[in-house]
């Protein structure tokens, strides 16, 4: 009898050695694999942003850039048919298409900083710009904006006239006068206009006017096969909410600072419509937003422009 006992007894531990062993164990400690595209809106930020979320996840993560020009449709697809070795995450500005394409990461990275827009004109340009009195004489001007951006929407539901092209032939198009304004926003248009100034030196901010997105923002963007992933994302995020540390880098960040001072400069301010305004993203809490953000949309003496 004590024979058979102990027979049995090592059958069970080596059982419990093989469980400890399997792979079902070694997948829970493999790191999440991270493949952001190197572009698109606050570059720098937004890498900040997720390298912070994924530290405070507690996950184990590998971070790797993906330096291939792509347009949004392209890493779109990309993303949601979970190619191999391909990107499985992107940061951009919400839409009805990307909301139900992928999933969002319900966090607005920038705080909505993202929906304030100044326009980008040719210095020439200049006294058209300044005729603009109403939201009749802002809708007569031409405006540029990029393959698959969220904002040409928008634009065009207000009843703009956009013409899209690839991100990268933009400022060039506008310095040939193939639009009027390039609408930008505060956290991205000083550091691409230093960068624009050696080939476009007459290319300016319009003073005294700008365009707001009411409820707008950058979101993180994955597939919604991609569960670790988003888990990961969601509780470090949440986690850099409540420790401070999501405020501390957003208050830090160098291109933050230049947005908020140009939001503080005296403008005429246009309120769009919401291309969407049954998203889920639009019925965010409002302590996720810039406050300023709020205080300037309840001050701005021009009409809410909804056709």
């Amino acid at each position: 009898m004590f024979y058979h006992l102990r027979r049995i007894a090592g059958i069970l531990l080596t059982l419990s050695l093989l469980c400890s062993l399997s792979p079902v164990s070694a997948d829970t400690n493999d790191p999440i694999h991270v493949r952001y595209y190197q572009g698109g809106t606050v570059p720098d930020y937004a890498v900040k942003v997720l390298t912070l979320a994924l530290q405070k996840s507690g996950s184990a993560y590998i971070l790797t850039p993906v330096t291939t020009p792509m347009t949004t449709p392209r890493i779109v697809r990309t993303i949601k048919n979970n190619t191999p070795d391909g990107v499985n995450i992107f940061w951009a500005a919400s839409s009805p298409e990307l909301e139900n394409t992928l999933t969002a990461i319900p966090v607005p990275i920038e705080r909505g900083l993202i929906g304030f827009r100044v326009l980008v004109i040719r210095q020439d340009h200049l006294p058209r710009i300044e005729q603009i009195s109403n939201e009749i004489s802002l809708r007569t001007i031409s405006l540029l904006q990029g393959l698959g951006w969220s904002d040409a929407a928008i634009l065009r539901k207000n009843g703009f006239s956009v013409t899209e092209a690839v991100p990268d032939n933009l400022y060039n198009m506008l310095a040939a006068g193939r639009a009027d304004a390039f609408p930008r926003s505060v956290i991205d248009v000083d550091r691409e206009l230093r960068a624009q100034q050696k080939l476009h030196t007459g290319l300016i901010i319009a003073p005294g006017i700008a365009i707001i997105y009411p409820r707008f923002g950058v979101f993180f963007f994955v597939s919604s096969d991609n569960k670790p992933l988003r888990l990961a994302l969601e509780k470090g995020l949440q986690t850099a909410l409540k420790d401070g540390s999501f405020l501390k880098l957003y208050e830090e960040d160098p291109d933050i600072r230049t947005a908020l001072k140009i939001l503080r400069e005296p403008r005429k301010i246009y309120v769009l419509a919401a291309n969407s305004p049954d998203s889920a993203l639009q019925r965010l809490d409002p302590s996720l937003f810039e406050p300023m953000l709020s205080g300037i949309i309840k001050e701005s003496p021009a009409k809410n422009l909804s056709k």
